[in-house]
């Protein structure tokens, strides 16, 4: 049974460990939810404070990212033998800072993980008080935002006037997330859960809950809006949930959204990064997706 993996990224100060604790205390009594903390302390305190929200399994990764090459081999052992002893209904994964959260793409292609875990839910959360004084790390903040299915703008009561400023930044950035306010992360996560569902029933979810696998296509080559839309219809059989921005030839980038064979292709206005497109499906075939995407571009 595969297990879903949520990512919840944002810069130092954001509020992602307020956003966890409100998120355990709600739904910690439905599900076994298991943490993952990167971070890059030695000593990580947001895991001992997190201890203290309730009865819940953390993995902590300290001295470096998982979603650094070098150390990838030793996060996925480590993330198979927690899932196999923990069992866990959920995964929530805070990521460091600075990191990319499609780099992660790159644990769900491992063989050892087919049928344990699948892309789940992508938050960002963005501090609106400091959220223009951020320039020189604009690029990596731009592209958690890009990629997020929710965008919570957190320190709406410090940010005052100019939230509305960031709110809009945000929305232009990324039009087509969820975006909520809030103060201490504080939401009402009841509505976004359903979200995190992709099965046809959440009522007989538990009872239907086959071999998901997740695969992340990055490229830097460009593809033309027809060959993209028989790549998709080629493997729309098998897909389940799919979304990400593809660079397309002699035109705009679109952004990709699909549910099952009900796709949509919207024209991107400013969008300068390479094509990161998610798949989540029945995808058990031993052949290799990017591959298959890059004959595409060449066709």
């Amino acid at each position: 049974m595969s297990v879903p993996l949520h990512i919840v990224t944002g810069f130092l100060g954001s509020g992602k460990t307020s956003f966890f604790k409100h998120y355990l205390n709600q739904f910690g009594s439905e599900k076994k939810l298991a943490i993952i903390q990167n971070e890059f302390s030695p000593v990580n305190i947001d895991g001992r404070e997190l201890h203290y929200s309730g009865d819940y399994k953390i993995l902590e990764i300290n001295n470096g990212s998982v979603f650094c090459v070098c150390l990838l081999g030793a996060f996925i052992g480590s993330l198979i033998k927690f899932v196999d002893e923990v069992k866990p209904d959920e995964i929530i994964m805070e990521a460091s800072g600075m990191s990319d959260p499609l780099g992660i793409g790159q644990v769900f292609q491992s063989e050892q993980l087919r049928g344990k875990v699948y892309l789940g839910h992508v938050w960002t959360v963005i501090d609106a008080s400091n959220y223009f004084r951020a320039e020189p790390l604009r690029n990596r903040i731009n592209h958690q935002l890009r990629v997020a299915d929710t965008i919570l703008v957190n320190k709406i009561d410090l940010a005052g006037d100019a939230s509305i400023e960031v709110i809009n930044d945000v929305k232009k950035m990324n039009p087509f997330a969820h975006v909520l306010e809030s103060s201490y992360s504080k939401v009402d996560l009841t509505v976004m859960k359903k979200s995190f569902g992709i099965f046809p029933s959440e009522e007989h979810a538990e009872d239907y809950r086959p071999a998901i696998e997740s695969f992340v296509i990055k490229s830097n080559r460009e593809i033309s809006l027809n060959q993209l839309k028989k790549f998709v219809h080629k493997l729309s059989p098998k897909l389940i949930r799919s979304k990400g921005f593809v660079k397309i030839k002699d035109s705009k980038p679109v952004f990709v959204q699909g549910v099952y064979d009900d796709f949509t292709f919207s024209e991107t206005l400013d969008y300068p990064g390479s094509t990161e497109l998610v798949m989540i499906g029945h995808l058990t075939s031993n052949e290799n997706l990017q591959i298959r995407f890059d004959k595409f571009c060449q066709s």
